[in-house]
């Protein structure tokens, strides 16, 4: 385990006396970070721990707790060394615990030691009208008056040997008292009290569960964003919007990845064809992965980009295990374009946004976007990516050229004097331009425009 800056002793210290650090986030990954490749890029916050167990780290706050603590988690396997002790010595000091689990997909015997402990908890026996409970987030002393001590833990891991030590997995601890609020009430509507105890009868975990929390959180420096799923049709386009804002890049590392229409794949391909970088890496090959390369055959072809993310998507290069985290970096090398990290317990399908019980968190940070940068570039190049790739964008690349009118009959114009290229939507060469350009005399349809450059990273769709 790497604790960036902190040494064991000041870790659990430091969240103990969390009173200095409000608003503060701190970021963790399961897997290794290249700090060499981060210098390279010019990346000036590094995560904040690296090669940690998520079952460690958990076990360090509860070991701190000082009233309560809740724990919401979609898989727990048995074989994790760390947490039941925590939670047996918790509950010698009077800690109040809290346990909402899906038994559909968590060992019983983890169950059998929450009983045996005595342990409040919901499991599989709760009406779980979801597909599945697939959230993973924690909250440290949330639940008293002092809102100083409090803790908000949200990852893309469960607790099991798989997550814990063979994939790549993000977890982010946040030391904000409005954030840990809004999980607890989120936690107390599956849970159906605000008490220690349970109700079957109030317990919601549908898609009509009651939309009382605040979904946009600001602090002094920092605003984040919170849906859970099943997400209603406005949440479904905040998140989407937020992607198709981004202006320059889009990085991402992702589990799972499904078509669902006008959904993310549709958002990425949209920004894409607009002129924004598109890159990323797979935990498995779902058929998005395969429309990005253009490389279905048969009924699928519709589906295939172009131009495609070929040389710039990949799947994962990890031995032990996959890519497990969530998360998507938007705009991460121009500060003043709102620069953010989308991550949580969601995979981008329509079970992630319509069927299951997900969570998700927008972070709007320069800072924090770095930190999920050095994970990512780590995972890309190691998956095949270029580092002269990211490193361009990172140090040479401006605004994207803009065309307009478009849709256009006749003329188009471009805010730089630069030449273009234009392709039809097969991607057949038809000529190079100046502006103002001519196509009154093209048939009527959709056409690739790239600005005439070696860089071959931005691609417009004109429609006539």
């Amino acid at each position: 385990m790497h604790i960036n800056g902190k040494i064991a002793s000041l870790f659990i210290l430091s969240t103990i006396f969390a009173t200095a650090f409000a608003q503060r986030i701190d970021v963790y990954f399961s897997k290794s970070v290249d700090t060499v490749l981060c210098r390279e890029l010019g990346v000036e916050n590094l995560p904040d721990g690296w090669n940690v167990r998520l079952d460690s780290l958990l076990a360090a706050y509860i070991d701190s707790a000082q009233y309560s603590v809740d724990m919401c988690v979609y898989r727990w396997s048995d074989a994790m060394p760390f947490i039941i002790p925590a939670i047996r010595s918790a509950l010698e000091r009077g800690i109040k615990l809290r346990v909402i689990v899906d038994n559909r997909n968590t060992s019983y015997h983890i169950v059998d030691s929450l009983s045996e402990l005595g342990v409040s908890y919901i499991s599989g026996s709760y009406p779980m009208t979801s597909n599945k409970m697939h959230i993973k987030f924690f909250v440290i002393d949330g639940r008293d008056t002092d809102t100083t001590n409090d803790v908000a833990i949200i990852s893309s891991s469960n607790i099991t040997i798989d997550n814990i030590l063979n994939d790549a997995n993000n977890t982010v601890v946040a030391y904000w008292s409005a954030l840990t609020q809004a999980l607890t009430t989120q936690f107390e509507i599956y849970w159906g009290s605000s008490g220690d105890e349970p109700d079957i009868d109030e317990s919601d975990f549908g898609d009509d569960f009651p939309d009382i929390i605040p979904h946009i959180i600001t602090g002094d420096s920092i605003t984040c964003e919170l849906y859970f799923s099943p997400q209603r049709p406005q949440y479904e386009d905040s998140i989407l919007n937020r992607i198709s804002n981004c202006d320059y890049e889009v990085f991402f590392c992702i589990n799972r990845f499904t078509r669902k229409y006008e959904y993310v794949d549709d958002t990425l391909q949209a920004i894409f064809y607009r002129g924004t970088n598109v890159k990323g890496v797979f935990g498995y090959r779902d058929n998005v992965y395969y429309d990005m390369l253009g490389a279905n055959t048969d009924e699928d072809s519709i589906y295939n980009w172009n131009p495609t993310l070929e040389g710039y998507i990949f799947p994962d290069a990890i031995s032990s295990g996959v890519i497990h985290s969530k998360y998507l970096i938007g705009d991460i090398h121009h500060q003043l374009s709102d620069p953010f990290v989308l991550t949580g317990s969601m995979n981008w399908s329509a079970s992630g946004f319509d069927n299951n019980n997900e969570c998700v968190f927008i972070i709007h940070s320069y800072e924090i976007a770095q930190k999920f940068f050095c994970e990512f570039a780590t995972r890309y190049i190691e998956a095949g990516g270029s580092l002269a790739e990211i490193s361009e964008i990172a140090h040479r690349r401006g605004k994207p050229i803009t065309i307009f009118p478009n849709p256009t009959q006749k003329f188009i114009y471009t805010d730089r004097n630069l030449p273009i290229k234009i392709f039809d939507i097969r991607g057949r060469f038809l000529g190079q331009f100046f502006p103002p350009i001519d196509i009154s005399n093209f048939p009527a349809g959709r056409y690739i425009i790239q600005p005439d450059s070696s860089q071959k990273t931005q691609s417009i769709i004109l429609i006539k």
